[in-house]
């Protein structure tokens, strides 16, 4: 696995520009694309994460907006039915 740090530092790598370039991915924004690889919200990255994620925001920004809203749209539900529960408490 690789942590958020571990991704920053690789980030600085010219192989792993060249990479993320080659798949259309914007690194620009480090923490974002992090999270949006860390689908399970382990705080790391684990090798299966990083690649299907890759796979899965390469292209257009459409791809990327889309993963975001998922992501965003996962952790409002889960919040969600935490507050729903203890409301019904």
């Amino acid at each position: 696995d690789i942590t958020y740090q571990e991704f920053k530092d690789s980030l600085a790598g010219e192989d792993m520009q060249a990479y993320l370039d080659s798949l259309g991915l914007d690194a620009s924004d480090i923490w974002t694309l992090f999270k949006m690889l860390d689908v399970d919200g382990g705080h790391a990255i684990d090798a299966d994460e990083f690649v299907k994620g890759c796979l899965k925001l390469r292209g257009h920004a459409k791809g990327l907006d889309m993963i975001k809203l998922e992501n965003e749209h996962r952790w409002l539900s889960k919040h969600l039915a935490q507050f729903m529960t203890r409301t019904d408490e």
